[in-house]
C-alpha cells in the first residue's frame, strides 16, 4: 500500500483498522495489539481509543466449549429430563444452531421444543412480512402455530439474505427431535415442557420472560442461556456473565464464548502504553455494534452487550452541540464568529449537563461505548479483513 501523509490539524475523527497476525490460543494479545498499532500509526496519540474485538480476546484465552461441554451442563441443569424447550432463539446458523445440535445428540433428550417468535425474531430476522401478517387475520399476541400449520397458512419462509427456511433449519439441527412452534406469548411453553431455556438476548426482556414462565407453576425449571456454561465444566471454557450468549460457531460443533476478565484486560493495555510510551489512551473490548441493516431490517446486535470492558475515559455520553443548528441560527456571521459561538455553547452545555436545550437537539445522548463499538464493528467487519483492532483518533478531542 502506498504510504500517505496526513495533516492531523485538518482531520476530525479517524478510524484505522489495524492488521494483526492470526491470533491463536495462548498468544500474548496485549503485546501483539500494542506492536500492531505501532506498526500502523507509528506512535500513540493522546486520548486515542484502541478497540479490540471480543473474538480475539476470547480466542487468545482459549474460551471455547465443545458439544460435550454443553451436554454436560444441560444434563446437570436438567437432571433426568427427556425433553427441553428453547424459548425465542434467534434465526442464526452462526449464533445458535450448534446449541440445539449438541442437545439433540444427548441420548436422554427425546424432544426439543423450539418456540420461534413471529413475524420476526428479536434481532429482526423475518419469517413473514408485517403486511402479510396484518392481512392474514392472525392475532400475533394469541395465535400459536405448529410448523405444519404455519406452512399451510403462510407457506415456507425464506430469509431475505440466505434464502433459508429457519423452521426447517431448526428441524434439521435437532435431528428428528424438534417440535417447532411459532408463538409470541412466553407462557405458551407451559403445556410443552417443565424444562425451559430462555434464549431472549436483551436482559430486561429475558427477566420478564422468565417471570412469565414461572407463572405457570412452581414446578417449572427455567434457565437462560446465561446460565449454561457460566462456569467451567471439566476444564471447558465458560462465561460467568453471559454463558452461551454471544457465542459463535467454530469447527467441529464447538462454540467460541464471550471473553472473560475484559475490564482487567483493557486496564492492563492502558497501563502498559502509559508505562512504556508515556501516552494516555483509552481502551475497550467491543462486541456487536448497535446498528440496523436498512434492507433486511436486521439488528447487528446479537451479543447481549456492545462493550465488554472499557477504561474510565469512555464512560458517559458525548457532550456535543448541534453545529448545523447553531450555524443556521447565526447565518449572517463569519465562520470565525460562528465558531466562537459554538465553542461558548459547548462550554455551557458541559457546565449545565444540558441535553434538552435547542443547541443539543439531534445529539442523542447515547453511551460513548455503544457509539464507538458500532463504528469499530463496521470498521473491522467479521470476514477476512484481519483487522481485529481498531485505532481511533480524534473522538475524545
Amino acid at each position: 500500500m502506498k504510504q500517505i501523509t496526513l495533516n492531523t490539524e485538518h482531520i476530525g475523527r479517524m478510524l484505522v483498522g489495524v492488521k494483526t497476525p492470526i491470533i491463536q490460543t495462548g498468544d500474548p494479545l496485549i503485546q501483539i495489539g500494542i506492536n500492531s498499532c505501532l506498526k500502523a500509526v507509528k506512535h500513540f496519540h493522546t486520548n486515542a481509543v484502541i478497540a479490540f474485538t471480543e473474538a480475539v480476546v476470547a480466542i487468545a484465552q482459549g474460551n471455547y466449549a465443545s458439544p460435550e461441554d454443553i451436554q454436560a451442563d444441560i444434563a446437570r441443569k436438567f437432571p433426568g429430563q427427556s425433553d427441553i424447550t428453547l424459548l425465542f432463539p434467534i434465526q442464526s446458523r452462526n449464533r445458535f444452531m450448534n446449541i440445539p445440535r449438541a442437545i439433540a445428540a444427548m441420548d436422554e433428550i427425546k424432544r426439543i421444543n423450539i418456540v420461534l417468535q413471529y413475524p420476526c425474531d428479536e434481532v429482526g430476522n423475518r419469517l413473514i412480512s408485517d403486511e402479510a401478517l396484518m392481512t392474514s387475520g392472525v392475532n400475533p399476541y394469541e395465535d400459536i402455530f405448529t410448523a405444519s400449520d404455519w406452512y399451510q397458512h403462510f407457506d415456507k419462509p425464506h430469509h431475505i439474505f440466505t434464502g433459508k427456511d429457519y423452521i426447517e433449519e431448526f428441524q434439521l439441527a435437532c435431528n428428528g427431535k424438534a417440535n417447532v412452534v411459532l408463538a409470541n406469548d412466553p407462557k405458551s411453553v407451559c403445556d410443552m415442557s417443565k424444562n425451559v431455556i430462555v434464549c431472549t438476548i436483551r436482559e430486561g426482556k429475558r427477566k420478564l420472560h422468565k417471570q412469565q414462565i414461572y407463572q405457570c407453576g412452581n414446578d417449572m425449571r427455567v434457565f437462560t442461556l446465561a446460565d449454561i456454561l457460566n462456569e467451567s465444566i471439566n476444564g471447558s471454557g465458560y462465561s460467568p456473565e453471559y454463558g452461551l450468549y454471544g457465542s459463535n460457531m467454530m469447527a467441529n460443533g464447538c462454540l467460541k464464548l464471550m471473553p472473560r476478565d475484559c475490564q482487567q484486560f483493557v486496564e492492563e493495555v492502558q497501563a502498559q502504553i502509559m508505562k512504556y510510551y508515556g501516552v494516555h489512551v483509552e481502551v475497550m473490548v467491543y462486541g456487536d455494534g448497535a446498528f440496523k441493516d436498512p434492507v433486511g431490517e436486521i439488528w447487528e446486535l446479537a451479543d447481549p452487550i456492545s462493550t465488554l470492558g472499557a477504561t474510565s475515559g469512555l464512560r458517559g455520553t458525548p457532550e456535543e452541540v448541534k453545529l448545523k443548528f447553531l450555524a443556521s441560527q447565526h447565518a449572517g456571521l463569519s465562520s470565525a464568529e460562528i465558531e466562537k459561538i459554538i465553542a461558548k455553547a459547548k462550554k455551557e452545555r458541559i457546565a449545565n449537563a444540558d441535553i434538552t436545550g435547542e443547541a443539543s437537539l439531534g445529539t442523542t445522548p447515547r453511551q460513548k461505548t455503544d457509539i464507538i463499538a458500532s463504528a469499530a464493528d463496521l470498521t473491522s467487519g467479521s470476514g477476512d479483513q484481519q483487522t481485529p483492532i481498531v485505532y481511533i483518533m480524534g473522538y475524545l478531542d
